[in-house]
């Protein structure tokens, strides 16, 4: 490896050797410290390498062994650069290559994220811009070491970070701690009451004591499962009374409320078919329009059909281009029945409540009411679902008896 290089920067000769004693003109030179490499047939000559030093001395061996050689090129550096002497602008331009590609390798270009499963990886690399590495920061301006504590002094679920610079990307590896299980407080007396008006369909109790029953109407902040127990002796009398955390489950029939409305007339567009294209390069925030077109003949929607952000790796640079499709229209006056109206409000009332209502729809039901050429649609949603909260018990008995023994002293 060393010797390839040597004479490649120093220069050297392929030659081809013909004659009936071509293994003797290869020792002898040999002999003669003359090193000679990659030796090779080439039909009914020998192919082979010789220094440029060594070029000079074969003639001696080629005429004792009545051997011929014949120079097939000049290879290495030297060689290369005599080719190109004259070609001063090709010359310039790959060094210019040259110098262009080792800078751009002294830069972070990509930062991966392995390991993270709750930490979302768009904050991992905020934090690691904050701390110093970002896509187009020098590599000899990132201490890996900085970047370590600083992700673990800022996200408490990381308990090992390792941050390594391969090239021109930086590779972060975490490894999560493991979740704190919930804690529920199964000890502080407390009440479930009720967060919102709604009629009891039916109630679970796990700890406490029930205040209501199926088809009770209760209103928001009434007690549902109570948190003081009475304890009972004998038949029915009582013996004390003990203060628990509530807990259970109560369903109960809620109601929401939607409105929409919908014109019966309205205006519709019809393309023709006819589009123009609009391009523009962006540069910050300096747009240039390449090809405007004329659109004073009519009508035309807007829409988004191309364009990039030029970018090496993760970094953006601030050079864009975008494109922009110009779709030709005709306004067109329509109207629907209320039939129809009504088809179209129902769907619409129908999809806002699935996605407002996370638990389990019972009923929709829906008043209809023309108005100004305009459909009005009420929809009325029942729904099933635990009403129930917790609410922490306001100076229980025993509490209180604590407090008066506590101004007695």
């Amino acid at each position: 490896m060393f010797l390839a290089l040597w004479y490649y920067l120093h220069g050297y000769v392929m030659i081809e050797v013909s004659g009936f004693s071509v293994e003797r003109f290869v020792n002898m030179a040999a002999f003669r410290g003359i090193y000679l490499w990659n030796i090779q047939p080439k039909g009914s000559a020998v192919q082979m390498n010789v220094s440029a030093k060594g070029y000079n001395l074969l003639a001696e061996c080629a005429e004792k062994t009545g051997c011929r050689y014949e120079m097939v090129c000049l290879c290495g550096l030297p060689a290369v650069l005599k080719k190109y002497k004259k070609r001063k602008v090709l010359s310039l331009g790959i060094l210019i290559f040259v110098g262009i590609l080792y800078a751009l390798s002294s830069f972070v270009w990509v930062v991966e994220v392995q390991g993270n499963e709750r930490i979302e990886k768009q904050q991992l690399l905020k934090a690691c811009q904050e701390a110093g590495m970002a896509p187009g920061t020098l590599k000899w301006n990132i201490h890996t070491d900085d970047i370590t504590q600083y992700l673990l002094e800022t996200f408490e679920d990381i308990s090992w970070v390792s941050v390594s610079i391969d090239g021109t990307e930086a590779l972060i590896r975490i490894v999560e701690t493991i979740p704190k299980p919930e804690i529920i407080d199964k000890q502080t007396p407390s009440d479930l009451v009720a967060k919102k008006d709604s009629v009891i369909q039916s109630i679970i109790t796990e700890a406490g004591t029930p205040m209501v029953q199926s088809g009770d109407v209760v209103k928001k902040g009434d007690v549902l499962i109570s948190g003081e127990v009475v304890l009972v002796v004998g038949d029915e009398e009582e013996a004390g009374r003990e203060y628990v955390n509530a807990r259970g489950t109560v369903l109960a029939k809620t109601w929401y409320t939607l409105e929409e409305e919908l014109p019966l007339s309205y205006t519709e567009k019809k393309y023709t078919g006819i589009e123009k294209k609009d391009k523009s390069l962006l540069i910050g925030d300096t747009i240039i329009n390449i090809m405007q077109p004329n659109m004073e003949d009519g009508s035309y929607e807007k829409k988004h059909t191309g364009g990039n952000q030029l970018a090496i790796g993760d970094f953006k640079l601030p050079i864009s281009w975008a494109e922009e499709t110009y779709q030709q229209y005709e306004t067109i006056q329509k109207t629907r029945t209320e039939q129809e109206a009504k088809k179209q409000l129902e769907t619409q009332l129908k999809q806002k409540a699935e996605e407002m209502v996370q638990e389990e729809i019972e009923n929709i039901e829906i008043q209809y009411e023309v108005k100004d050429d305009t459909l009005l649609a009420k929809a009325t949603i029942t729904v099933i679902e635990d009403i129930a909260q917790q609410q922490k018990k306001q100076n229980t008995a025993q509490e209180n008896i604590m407090q008066e023994n506590q101004e007695e002293l």
